[in-house]
């Protein structure tokens, strides 16, 4: 790198301001600012005197630029702006820009016909050349654009020699291009020139060892084969095809056999990952069967995906298959404030890129587009949409001939668009996150705590947009290690705001998307309110029915801007019906709703919500068992699915119960008095399915927090429902100690409020917790008061329960003929009302009874109906009962292998639901049965259904 004055040679002085004056001369006329001097000199890993050093170069490249310089200015070379620095445009003149601008005569002069001038352009391009580019200057940015500048000296001594071999100088051809050869042996154009150039002068068997040559280097070096140009090129050379003569090939002359136009914009050097996504595309571009390609390929995705990126790369991997060109042009889609391209103008640039001359070009779209087909028809040509706005936009380029191929990238859903193959892009998976930050902040960084550089990917939600950003904030804060800027990250409140860099932001890029829908028609109107609407229910996924109460609309309505939003990519599909944003997308709605809702629509959209969430859970847990006693639910206008069976129930309840629990806890944790009451309400919804899974862990918190506002708001409604929810949830933990306090307050409310059903099955309940607390006496006396009121007041329910907690009371004391008659009487009260739950306990309770008297046969019928009511109650505990009890039965009676499959059953309910016990009671079971049959194999497997399956 040197610079003149006047014919007098200028000291640019030590590297590193050389290197600035490179950053400043490559983008001249535009603002550099510093963090990107930074960036361009030192990489991520900047000294910590990175700011001052930039000072001191930008003063002492004034001192050389300035014609009149002063030590505060005016400065009309170098000057500063509130940004930064800007090398004003043609005060400083650079051979860069003299090479260009000859590289873009000879392009133009290429589709006039007039090799000469196409000779004489490149040959100008080429003197500009006096050794290697910007030798010496260090930094990133210098070797990036090194690079950049080679691939362009490179790619114009190509076309200086297909401008010799037009001129029928292919002696000189075979020259220029030897030693090209010498000096780039993999380039595969530069090859392919030279066979043509080597056969034109009569040296067919040279031709052929070119093209053995580079074969053989291409794989030792990379382990890969010739690409298809230079296989049909040695092909035609073997069978001395008639188009190699010079009459019938033309390399650079204009018109219909113009060079191809080479558009694509440079692969970025530090592409990694997406691998699983090259292999798709560069099967659709370059089949593996030699085929046509595919017609049409579109590549979607949520904004920040990396579609670009990715689509840029796969171009230059295919680009060898397209040897009549690769064309370009961004259409705009998602610019900030610059309009979208119209079909007829992207028509327009493609018919110029073509050779077309621009008057030529129709003024109709419709005749365009035929005359861009014709253009086409008998080609192999690559052209690269991106950013479309939507189909409508490129429909018209869809249907051209085959062996063409159009690549797309788009944010909206191309599932409508003929013969098209789409991609959708996801998230990038864990260790290409990784892969991603170790390539731009550095690998020692990365690896210096790899558990919080996984975190961090997580954090990103593996979107390649939000990773580029993170490693841009740890470029500018290299104070910082990965797990500080994870830490920061974890604050779900200031995450978009961290995922902020210069003019890039993950918020800005969803924003685009959303101000797009907002000013669309109508269906694009409703999703984008409904895209606010879901940042107020903080949810994993929602489903059509639950948006339709957000936001007050008809379920078809709701699933229509469901599908909108899924079709923009703001949210995606999991199980058929439901909808859930990326994690980033989530945060952003949540913004959404704070700065597009008022408090009283966000308080009004959750009320409603809840209330489909409360009630629709009451109902489907009613229809699942009409017995139980169902806690009160308050009057609300939102009317519960309509559910018409108990299997409809228990599927809503399957697919929904953590998102009704996370419903819940979210209103529950409210400020505002009218929600969080709502939000006890639908915990106390849950109070059975809770009970009949093993969901303990969400019990017990959620009727915890159900009691802090019953104790915060004073509500005498909630406090004794959430004091006997908190008994019902430490019982399920093993803690009775933990719970008699909570259920004697009950009782206490109870009786203070004169509600004669509450204390009688408040007095039921304590027995409950008596019983497991082995005071046998204490339980029995709760229990025969509780039968006292029951009978009293007609409560067949509390009846049955206080009779079988009285003979588990019973059996404590050992009076076991007093039990058997308790649990029997409730057996058959159950088993008359139609109770299968209480049918089923009583039956389990009396099969351990005949057990533990060593009764087995008598305990076998009542464990078969037991077992078969706990399947039809979907209750998983006394199932895995009833399960271990009978392979007990079947271990007592001599049958190994019915045991061992009773025993294994059991243990799979425990393993698929996580409940330790219920494991630690299987497995003892099946040591059990090991020492009673030595010759069964009965080591408790990892995976007891994959040991069934067996």
């Amino acid at each position: 790198m040197a610079a003149w004055r006047e014919g007098r040679t200028v000291d640019l002085g030590p590297p590193l301001q050389r290197a600035a004056l490179c950053v400043l001369a490559v983008r001249a006329g535009r603002i550099i600012t510093k963090d990107t001097l930074i960036g361009g000199l030192w990489g991520d890993r900047p000294p910590n005197t990175a700011e001052q050093s930039v000072y001191t170069y930008i003063a002492g490249l004034r001192r050389v630029l300035e014609t009149a310089p002063g030590r505060r200015g005016p400065y009309s070379t170098l000057v500063s702006r509130s940004r930064g620095y800007v090398l004003e445009r043609g005060a400083v003149e650079a051979d860069v820009g003299d090479f260009e601008r000859h590289l873009a005569e000879a392009r133009r002069l290429q589709t006039t016909g007039d090799p000469r001038a196409v000779l004489r352009a490149l040959e100008a391009a080429s003197d500009c050349w006096s050794g290697p580019a910007l030798c010496g200057v260090p930094g990133p940015f210098a070797e990036a654009e090194r690079v950049r500048l080679e691939e362009l000296r490179l790619t114009a001594l190509e076309d200086r020699a297909g401008a010799l071999l037009d001129l029928e100088l292919h002696q000189q051809a075979v020259t220029a291009l030897t030693e090209l050869v010498a000096e780039a042996p993999l380039r595969e154009r530069t090859r392919d020139l030279l066979m043509l150039a080597l056969y034109r002068s009569g040296r067919q068997a040279d031709a052929l060892t070119t093209y053995l040559d580079v074969k053989r280097l291409l794989a030792e070096r990379l382990g890969v084969d010739p690409g298809e140009a230079l296989r049909e090129r040695y092909e035609l050379i073997l069978r001395a095809d008639p188009s190699l003569d010079p009459a019938q090939s033309e390399t650079t002359t204009g018109g219909a056999q113009s060079r191809p136009p080479r558009q694509l914009p440079r692969a970025a050097t530090g592409f990694v990952g997406r691998v699983e996504e090259l292999v798709r595309l560069r099967s659709l571009l370059t089949p593996w069967d030699g085929g046509v390609p595919q017609a049409v390929v579109a590549i979607t995705g949520a904004p920040g995906t990396g579609k670009s990126a990715l689509a840029v790369q796969a171009s230059h991997t295919a680009a060898h298959a397209f040897p009549d060109g690769q064309l370009y042009v961004n259409l705009l889609g998602a610019t900030p404030g610059v309009e979208r391209l119209e079909p007829i103008g992207v028509l327009g640039r493609l018919l110029r890129a073509l050779g077309l001359e621009g008057k030529a070009v129709p003024s109709e779209e419709d005749e365009a587009a035929a005359v861009l087909r014709d253009r086409l028809d008998g080609r192999r040509t690559l052209i690269l949409l991106d950013d479309a706005a939507a189909p409508e936009q490129v429909r018209s380029l869809l249907g051209l001939p085959s062996g063409n191929t159009v690549l797309i990238t788009s944010r909206e859903s191309f599932a409508v668009a003929d013969d098209c193959v789409r991609l959708v892009l996801r998230r990038m998976r864990r260790s290409e996150g990784v892969t991603v930050l170790s390539k731009l902040v550095g690998a020692e960084r990365i690896s210096g705590d790899p558990a919080a550089a996984s975190l961090l990917v997580e954090l990103c939600g593996g979107l390649p947009l939000a990773l580029r950003l993170a490693a841009a904030r740890l470029g500018e804060r290299p104070d910082w290690s990965v797990r500080d800027l994870g830490g920061r990250l974890e604050d779900r409140r200031r995450t978009l705001h961290e995922l902020e860099s210069g003019q890039m932001a993950v918020r800005s890029s969803l924003e685009l998307s959303y101000e797009a829908l907002a000013r669309g028609g109508a269906l694009d109107r409703l999703a984008a309110r409904t895209l606010c609407h879901l940042g107020v229910l903080h949810v994993a996924s929602v489903t059509a029915d639950v948006v339709a109460a957000l936001i007050e609309e008809p379920a078809d309505a709701a699933e229509r801007a469901l599908d909108r939003l899924v079709r923009a990519h703001l949210l995606e599909t999991g199980e058929a019906g439901r909808y859930q944003p990326h994690d980033l997308v989530r945060l952003f709605t949540i913004e959404l709703a704070d700065t597009h809702l008022t408090p009283k629509v966000r308080l009004d959209a959750l009320m409603r919500a809840l209330g489909f969430y409360g009630g629709t859970t009451r109902h489907a847990s009613t229809l699942l068992d009409p017995h139980r006693v169902h806690l009160p639910w308050p009057d609300v206008p939102q009317r519960p699915l309509a559910l018409g069976t108990s299997a409809e129930a228990r599927a809503w309840l399957d697919k929904e119960l953590a998102h009704v629990i996370s419903a819940a806890s979210q209103a529950m944790a409210s400020e505002d008095d009218e929600i969080a009451r709502l939000g006890t309400y639908v915990g106390f919804a849950l109070i059975w399915e809770l009970t009949r899974g093993t969901h303990v862990r969400e019990h017990l918190s959620l009727s915890r927090q159900a009691l802090e506002v019953g104790e915060r708001i004073g509500d005498q409604g909630i406090l004794p429902l959430a004091h006997m929810q908190l008994m019902w949830a430490l019982i399920a933990v093993g803690r009775p100690a933990e719970a008699l306090p909570h259920q004697v307050a009950e009782l206490g409310l109870r009786r203070a409020q004169g509600d004669r059903f509450g204390e009688m099955r408040a007095l039921g309940n304590l027995g409950l917790v008596h019983l497991h607390l082995e005071r046998y006496a204490d339980a029995r006396e709760y229990t025969e008061a509780q039968r006292v009121i029951a009978r009293e007041i007609g409560s067949q329910v509390g009846e049955r329960h206080s009779l079988l907690t009285g003979g588990s009371a019973c059996l404590g004391l050992g009076e076991i003929p007093a039990a058997i008659a308790l649990l029997r009487e409730a057996v058959t009260l159950a088993e008359a009302a139609g109770d299968r739950y209480h049918e089923c306990d009583g039956l389990l309770t009396l099969a351990r009874i005949y057990l533990d008297r060593a009764e087995p046969l008598t305990a076998q019928p009542h464990l078969d109906r037991g077992l078969s009511h706990a399947r039809e109650l979907s209750h998983v505990t006394m199932e895995c009962d009833a399960l271990i009890m009978l392979a007990r039965t079947h271990r007592l009676l001599g049958r190994p292998e019915p045991a061992l499959h009773c025993a294994l059953e059991a243990l799979a309910i425990g393993q698929r639901s996580g409940d330790e016990n219920l494991c630690r009671l299987a497995e003892d079971e099946l040591r059990e049965i090991g020492e009673a049959f030595p010759g069964v194999e009965v080591s408790p497997p990892h995976y007891a259904e994959e040991a069934l399956s067996h």
